[in-house]
Formats: C-alpha cells, structure tokens, sequence
C-alpha cells in the first residue's frame, strides 16, 4: 500500500510544479507578445490626405498646358497626314485605310493604357508617349511608302491617343471630380483644337510635308515639357522606382479590372452618355460634311462652321460649374444630349443657309461642351483615384466602337431612304436612347439624388 502512496504524492508534486511553470512562462509570455505587437505589430497611422485643392492649385497650369497640347497633336495629325497620302497618290480607299489605321490599337489597347498609367503613374506614361510622337512624325516624310505609312499611322495614333488618356486621367485625379475645375481643363483643351488646324494649315501651304511633319514633332516636344512641369509622385507611391520590361505588358486582370466598373450604374451611365456623344461626331465628320458638300459648300465655309462651334464648345464647358449648383448633374447630361440630338435632326429643314447652319451646330457643340465636364466629374467622383486611368481606357474604348458602328448604321439609313431621312432617322433613334437614359435616372437613386462618389456607388 506505501508504493501507491508513494508516486501518487510524487506525481501530484510533480503535476503542480510543472502547472506553476507554465503559468509563470505563460504571462511572461503574453507581456512580451503585447510590448511586441505595440512596438512592432501595429501599423503605423495613415497619412492625412492632401485636400484636392491644394493639389489642384500645384497642377492646374500645366494640367491644363497638357490638355491643350494633347487635343491639338490629334488633331494636327488629323490634317497632315491625309494631305500627306494625296500627295503621294493615294486612292481615297487607301486613305481610308490610313485615317480608320490610327483607332487599330487604340481600339484594343486602351484599356492597357489607361491600367498602365495606374500601375506605373500617369506622369511617366505620359512623357513616354510624348516623345514616341515626337520621334514618329520626324521620321513619317522619310518611308512614303503606303505598307509603312499604314504602320507608322498605327503606332503614331496610338501614342497620340495615349497622350489624351493621360490628360484626362490627370485632370480626373487632381480635379477631385468637381465639374467647375473640369471645364477649365476643357476649354484649354479646346484651345488646341481650333489653333493647331490653323497652325498646319500654315505650315503646309508655306513651308511644304516636311516642315509640317516637324512641326508635330515640335508640338509633341512642347506637350512632354508641359507633362515634365507636373509634380512627381512622392517616393512612397506604389509607382515610384525602377520599371520592369513586364510591366509594360498587357495583363489580362487589366481587362478584367476595367470590364467590371461597368457594373456600377454610374460608369454605365457615363459610358452610354459618352457613347452617344461620339455617335454625333461620327455623324457630323461624315455625312454632315457630305451634306453641306452637296448642297455647294466650299471647303472653306465647312472649315469655318467648324471651327466656330469649336469655340462654342469650349465656352459651353466654362459654365459646367456654374450649372452643377443648380441641378443634378445626370439629369443636365441627359437634357443637354437631347438638345444636341434634336439639333442634328433639324440639319435637312434648315433651307442650306449658313447662318442657320452655323447657329444649329454652334448650340450641337455648345451642350456637348457642357456635358463633357459633367461626364468626367461623375467618372472620377464614382470610381477610386487609382482607378482612373483604367476607368479612361474604358471610355475610349467604348468611343471607338461608338465611332466605328456609327457610321456603318448611318451609312445603311442613309443608302437606303436618302441622307434627308437619314439625319431624321438617326436623331430619332438617339433621342429614344435619350428617353431610355432619363428613364434609368429616375430608377436609379444615387443617379437621380446626384449625390455620388465612390463609396456610394459601391453601394448600389
């Protein structure tokens, strides 16, 4: 009976010592853990954020620099290059190759752009563009050969469409998404394009291909001096340092991460907003100039249609602001488009006379610049500040698709009950997309309170 006894008071002993260990070891254990996690553990507090106006005031002048040389070097190649083809003795089927080569890779690798201006920052992507122009349009005059004027216009269209993404996803993160400071960005914008056409015009008659082929290259060098004057990300940016070869590549999550902004109702909004938009400038570059063409307008009277509802078109986006007080902004995108659909209709009841003609296509312009600002507001308010270039490329690839089917559908209404018919039919259509629009405002609340930012388009 002892030996019993005898390890059952030895393993007690032993049971309570090693119980009193690991109790001891136990709260050693958890101060040092604690005195860790708040040393080591923690994550150090967030910088406050910047407000947007002080980064607004640092940027605004070369932002808007930026916009002005952007717009003018697209719309600089616009000119000199189908002037350059003609001269070479193009047919107007090959030119037609050459203008459509230009939106190729923009049309599938605008969303890459704008995802890579995000990944790598906005700033360095721009200036590579910038330069890729420049160098482009110096060496165009010297392979005139059609297979290569084919490929120099695909990567050239490409570098200049890239510039613009880059400006509007600038002026989208340092503008905080307010419609007033989008629409000065706009008429600069603007800007560039009424003086660059006059400025190659010049160019062209007086100092002949070459030197207006240089000209561009100027121009593009002035757009990488105005990117240059922006302020550099700090080094803490997730973009700041040395670039990989891989990480220029195209990413399918890129694609995938723009696609799926779609499922907020804004982007939607924005992007059908956009998409009509650009079906009346497709219109208008096309059968609108066919139009005033058959009923014996010169080359400089349509010239000069033009280039004052461009000024029209600036001064329309200065009042942007102004407006945004006063009523949502969805609903003045939707208004402002009807406007500017029905005044495509009235083209063919117009009589042919210049005033008039004038006067219907200055107001088309003028709401398209009063919407624009609108439309780049609720984008930059209802997606997040690392998402904008991605968010950019989107929208230009939904522009481009606007702008190829466009034509194509308007061109069968056309041959099949005449051009008259074919502005009326066209305008019908697109004023029942405006009626659809205003119908998913009126279903849709954080559309129809025009309250909207990130968070709250997250939500719905």
């Amino acid at each position: 009976m002892l030996q019993p006894v005898f390890f059952l008071r030895t393993g007690f002993h032993f049971t309570a010592k090693r119980l009193w260990l690991r109790s001891r070891f136990a709260d050693r254990f958890k101060s040092s853990s604690a005195s860790l996690s708040d040393t080591v553990r923690q994550p150090s507090p967030k910088p406050a954020l910047e407000p947007s106006g002080a980064i607004y005031a640092r940027n605004i002048r070369p932002a808007c620099a930026v916009g002005l040389f952007s717009m003018g070097q697209a719309e600089l190649l616009t000119m000199v290059v189908p002037l350059w083809a003609v001269m070479q003795g193009a047919s107007p089927a090959e030119i037609g190759v050459l203008v459509s080569a230009r939106s190729a890779l923009t049309f599938f690798l605008a969303i890459h752009g704008g995802a890579l201006m995000d990944r790598l920052g906005t700033r360095r992507v721009l200036m590579f563009f910038a330069l890729a122009t420049a160098g482009l349009a110096a060496i165009y005059p010297l392979l005139p050969w059609l297979p290569i004027m084919i490929l120099l216009q695909m990567l050239i269209g490409f570098a200049a469409n890239m510039s613009w993404i880059g400006a509007q996803t600038i002026i989208a993160q340092i503008s905080g998404g307010d419609p007033g400071r989008i629409g000065v960005f706009s008429f600069f914008a603007r800007i560039g394009t009424v003086t660059a056409p006059l400025l190659m015009g010049l160019l062209w008659d007086f100092a002949g291909p070459v030197m207006s082929f240089l000209g561009v290259t100027v121009w593009s060098s002035c757009l990488f001096l105005a990117v240059s004057r922006l302020e550099k990300p700090p080094p803490t940016a997730a973009y700041a340092g040395r670039v990989r070869w891989r990480d220029a590549l195209p990413r399918l999550s890129d694609y995938t991460g723009s696609l799926r902004l779609i499922v907020f109702p804004v982007v939607m909004f924005t992007l059908a907003i956009s998409a009509m938009r650009h079906a009346m400038n497709a219109a208008e570059s096309s059968f609108f100039i066919v139009y005033l063409r058959d009923i014996g307008y010169a080359g400089t009277a349509i010239g000069a249609i033009f280039s004052i509802a461009e000024i029209f078109n600036g001064l329309g986006s200065l009042t942007s602001g102004r407006l945004a007080r006063w009523f949502p902004m969805p609903w003045l995108m939707v208004g402002f488009t009807a406007i500017s659909v029905a005044t495509l209709g009235l083209t063919p009841f117009l009589g042919g006379l210049f005033v008039l003609l004038a006067f219907t296509h200055s107001l088309r312009r003028t709401c398209e610049g009063i919407v624009q600002p609108f439309m780049f507001s609720l984008q930059a308010r209802a997606v997040p500040r690392e998402k904008q270039g991605a968010m950019v490329g989107l929208r230009v690839t939904n522009n481009r698709l606007s702008s190829i089917v466009t034509p194509l559908v308007m061109g069968l209404i056309v041959q099949m009950f005449g051009l008259d018919k074919g502005f009326i039919m066209t305008s019908l259509l697109l004023l029942a997309a405006c009626g659809v629009l205003a119908w998913a405002v009126i279903r849709t609340p954080v559309l129809r309170s025009g309250q909207i930012d990130a968070s709250a388009t997250a939500r719905k």
